[in-house]
């Protein structure tokens, strides 16, 4: 029968909302840190039809690929994919993190840079004073 145990191991494998997030922002985050935001948007996009049959094949694959990897959250990505509109949402993720990823290091290489013009623009200012011979 049925007990008390199985329905724990079970509920605790469920895609709550929380879960989903963290899922979602953990991989666009891995993505856009590889940088591999082009070819993720490419193959996701590509991909989004056949999202569904790849959740069930993931369901066939299952005791074989966790019986080699043992990959705590392979449950999860598999109900991930089994709706599209977190397909979606994880393209849009994918996206907005890029974009502040790579916003983030422009602006640090423009403050480098202007850094490195002043202390230049400082040394010729002291060469003129007499003081760089």
């Amino acid at each position: 029968m049925w007990d008390r145990e199985q329905d724990e191991f079970f509920a605790a494998r469920e895609l709550t909302e929380e879960k989903r997030i963290e899922l979602l922002e953990r991989i666009a985050q891995e993505v856009v840190e590889r940088n591999l935001t082009a070819p993720a948007v490419f193959v996701l996009e590509v991909a989004r039809p056949f999202t569904f049959i790849g959740s069930q094949t993931m369901v066939f694959l299952e005791p074989i690929i966790q019986s080699i990897f043992n990959w705590r959250n392979y449950t999860y990505v598999r109900k991930l994919l089994e709706d599209r509109k977190n397909l979606d949402e994880l393209l849009l993720r994918i996206e907005d993190y890029d974009e502040k990823f790579w916003g983030e290091i422009k602006e640090k290489k423009k403050a480098e840079k202007e850094g490195r013009k002043r202390r230049r623009k400082e040394k010729q200012e002291a060469k003129k004073r007499g003081f760089g011979q």
